[in-house]
């Protein structure tokens, strides 16, 4: 029997994040005879996914960076396990990863990009930081990935499609939770609202790219025309933004209509139960939340984001706006969502939608296997000249509009 392909997928630390969660959902539907799952988390640290890895045959490794000697522990380790693919979930650091991948002779190198950038203040030591990384993807990477169009061009440049190795490949999303009848009621008195309550639901670590502070100022401005209106905010806190987020409710007077969820394990549930996402999010490679959304049937307002449209030009009930639009705007759209709320037939349809997507897990997970295996023509192309490496870094400014919410 052949023995299966050894993939090593390198992350930061497999906590609830949007790139942990839709990795682990690609271990879920592999074959394991065929495929074997490693990770490592450069963090060096566990994470709260590290036994679902487990029961799902998979090993974690912790290897943290940055300490004395990591170059050579690293390539050491690479050997001694004789990966057939070193699949990175990392940004920028993919260059260093897919430079010791080589050097240590693992023959399929992947760089994915999950987001349109780091978040990064851009000094001089950092433009050179970039300059380097990326220019070391461009040379050892067999295969560079991104999850988005708009990820892939705010990183790599508008240049991208001229190059084999570049695929956008969507993550992939399992429908079937999200289908299930939900009693929308006893999730509203569960925390603690009327059964009847309009209900807006944000799903999101408390970090800066998820914009609490804007999202509480526009539910600030939702409450004052629709003061029965309720928002449940899901996902991990317990950080300063956390903090400076209860201020201003505090202060907007809205404390009896937020409930803060924090981590939970039912958020298609949850999701389901409400009647609008609402999402005004600073950045995003390409939002899992608005897909798991669409699965559901439940309306979305986000951000005016590329990542965003791409997904509303294939599926219904997206709309947008942009960051520069005042909460006043931002309020008058959700009540308009609130008060037209889809039929369940709608809500199906719209689930139905998403199953002939290029959004579902099947064909996100085809497509990575191909890869892994070394069937997909990236895997034997030349790098290109650092030359050119150095003139795609940085934004690009003039990323195609599609559908806009008006």
């Amino acid at each position: 029997m052949t023995e299966p392909i050894k993939i090593l997928h390198v992350l930061s630390r497999m906590t609830r994040g949007g790139a942990e969660l839709r990795t682990l959902e690609i271990f879920r539907h592999l074959d394991r005879r065929r495929f074997h799952s490693h990770v490592c988390a450069l963090s060096g640290r566990a994470g709260e996914l590290d036994d679902e890895v487990r029961s799902l045959g998979g090993e974690v490794h912790l290897i943290r960076r940055g300490l004395i000697g990591f170059s050579a522990r690293f390539r050491r380790f690479l050997r001694e396990h004789r990966f057939d693919v070193v699949h990175t979930h990392v940004l920028n650091y993919a260059g260093f990863i897919m430079r010791l991948a080589a050097q240590s002779g693992v023959p399929i190198r992947v760089a994915l990009f999950h987001s349109t950038h780091d978040g990064k203040a851009s000094g001089f030591a950092r433009r050179i930081y970039r300059r380097l990384m990326r220019s070391w993807i461009d040379r050892y990477a067999t295969s560079i990935q991104a999850v988005s169009r708009s990820a892939m061009q705010s990183v790599w440049g508008p240049h991208w499609r001229s190059d084999p190795r570049c695929q956008v490949i969507y993550d992939g999303l399992e429908p079937s939770p999200f289908e299930a009848e939900t009693d929308g009621e006893a999730v509203r008195r569960e925390f603690g609202l009327p059964g009847d309550v309009p209900l807006c639901v944000h799903v999101g670590r408390m970090a800066r790219p998820k914009n609490h502070l804007r999202l509480i100022s526009i539910f600030a401005e939702v409450s004052k025309r629709r003061p029965d209106a309720a928002l449940l905010l899901v996902g991990r806190g317990g950080n300063e933004i956390e903090r400076d987020v209860r201020r201003r409710i505090d202060e907007s007077g809205i404390a009896d209509r937020v409930v803060f969820c924090g981590q939970r394990s039912d958020v298609p549930r949850l999701i389901r139960a409400a009647d609008v996402l609402l999402l005004p999010s600073l950045w995003e490679g390409l939002p899992g939340v608005v897909l798991e959304a669409c699965a559901a049937g439940t309306p979305v307002l986000a951000s005016d984001l590329p990542s965003v449209r791409e997904i509303a030009d294939q599926l219904p009930h997206v709309q947008y706006l942009p960051l520069e639009t005042d909460d006043a705007h931002w309020a008058a759209a959700v009540r308009e969502l609130l008060e037209e709320q889809p039929s369940r037939e709608e809500r199906r349809e719209t689930g139905r939608s998403f199953k002939s997507s290029a959004f579902t897990i099947d064909h996100c997970v085809r497509r990575h296997c191909r890869i892994w295996q070394g069937t997909a023509p990236a895997a034997s192309v030349s790098p290109l000249p650092l030359e050119a490496a150095e003139k795609v870094v940085g934004h690009v400014s003039n990323v195609p509009r599609w559908r806009h919410w008006a």
